[in-house]
């Protein structure tokens, strides 16, 4: 019995050890995912668009903008918006818009977003 313990704890060791290894090598850290994406999204062009917000989920940090060229999807994490990085809190459905926008691995981010006037 007293075996069977020492096996279940050194198992649950072994898994606690490995989730926190593969956890901290999620972070971005130094040489990690986090730094490989910056220098991508620093060395993408930068796009510009205008058009009408159709949708806003906040949940996901998705905007859909309607343009003459189609609809373009994007994620504002790394928006700027009415002068700070507010990831497009207060963003108006149906409201036209003007901005930029990077495209790392298909996917667009938007960099600065404002009201066309």
């Amino acid at each position: 019995m007293r075996k069977l313990v020492v096996l279940a704890l050194a198992v649950f060791l072994t898994f606690g050890l490995a989730n926190a290894v593969m956890a901290q090598s999620n972070l971005g850290g130094p040489g990690g995912e986090g730094e490989v994406f910056e220098s991508q999204l620093a060395m993408a062009k930068a796009v510009p668009f205008e058009g009408t917000v159709i949708s806003h989920d906040v949940m996901c940090h998705c905007v859909v903008v309607q343009t003459a060229g189609g609809n373009l999807i994007f994620q504002d994490d790394y928006t700027k918006f009415q002068q700070n990085y507010n990831r497009l809190k207060g963003l108006k459905i149906g409201s036209t818009i003007k901005g930029e926008y990077k495209t790392v691995k298909y996917i667009n981010y938007a960099l600065w977003v404002a009201y066309v006037r």
